[in-house]
């Protein structure tokens, strides 16, 4: 059965919107009503493509971006890796500050760097599916989608020998058919809350200013320890605005915790 893609519906409605204003053109349909359909074809195409891209809605299928809890616990997930050495550097400021966390890793990476990803796991942190190949899902066909989701998961299960229960797409985006395959993969939705735009290196003190602006309980923080997919950026700025952001949350009675376990205490409330 063909899965219904996002692509596909946003170009009906740009077929569609031309089509009218043809009609509307020889006077087929009258020009007001040709001009409201296409208005409303574009209409359509925007929102449906907005709901795609935005992350905190549940239009496509359910993602988990926060989770309601009573006490002040809040998850740090790093995005992109591994990807040396930050990832490595990352790992030992988590170890000093006795902090656990999830890293939503790409199969692709994690194959090259497979001592790194066995070292996240050692140390107690959550390793979690961003993708196989880090490429946008909304720009593959179903069968390509399927393919990325199963390599990656495949690839991480291999490494750690554990279950990977959680994805984040790239970019976040995704439609019906990336949820439906993501959730067919036995894997759930998760993208964020909080997002200081960290890859585009803007400082360590403004990374952390704006994660520690907008905590909140249940809140989970996107960070990045990876550039997928070129891996040329540094990402020092983030290793370093991570010390501060425990420091800084920590003081004002934060506990941080893994998805997982963010999800466990929703259960327990």
């Amino acid at each position: 059965m063909l899965k219904m893609r996002l692509i596909y519906i946003v170009a009906c409605c740009g077929i569609f919107g031309v089509l009218a204003l043809w009609l509307g053109k020889f006077n087929i349909i009258k020009r007001r009503t040709a001009l409201l359909a296409a208005a409303a074809g574009v209409l359509t195409a925007g929102v449906l493509t907005l709901l795609a891209v935005l992350p905190n809605n549940n239009f496509y299928g359910q993602v988990i971006c926060q989770v309601p809890v009573q006490k002040k616990l809040i998850a740090l997930t790093y995005d992109d890796g591994p990807y040396l050495p930050y990832t490595l550097e990352l790992l030992q400021v988590l170890q000093e500050k006795q902090v656990k966390a999830t890293f939503f890793m790409v199969g692709d990476n994690a194959f090259k760097r497979q001592e790194a990803v066995r070292q996240v796991s050692r140390q107690g942190h959550e390793v979690a599916l961003h993708a196989g190949s880090h490429r946008d899902l909304l720009k593959l066909d179903g069968e390509a989608v399927a393919a990325n989701i199963d390599s990656g998961k495949t690839t991480l299960e291999w490494l750690t020998g554990k279950k990977i229960q959680y994805m984040r797409p790239p970019h976040g985006f995704r439609d019906w058919a990336v949820m439906k395959d993501i959730n067919q993969a036995g894997l759930t939705a998760v993208n964020w809350s909080v997002i200081p735009r960290d890859w585009t290196n803007p400082g360590s003190d403004v990374i952390a200013d704006r994660v520690c602006s907008k905590a909140f309980p249940g809140a989970i923080i996107l960070l990045h320890d990876g550039d997928s997919p070129k891996n040329i950026a540094s990402r020092q700025q983030t290793v370093e605005a991570t010390a501060a952001i425990i420091d800084r949350l920590r003081a004002e009675g934060y506990e941080f915790v893994t998805v997982s376990q963010l999800l466990a205490a929703k259960e327990e409330k």
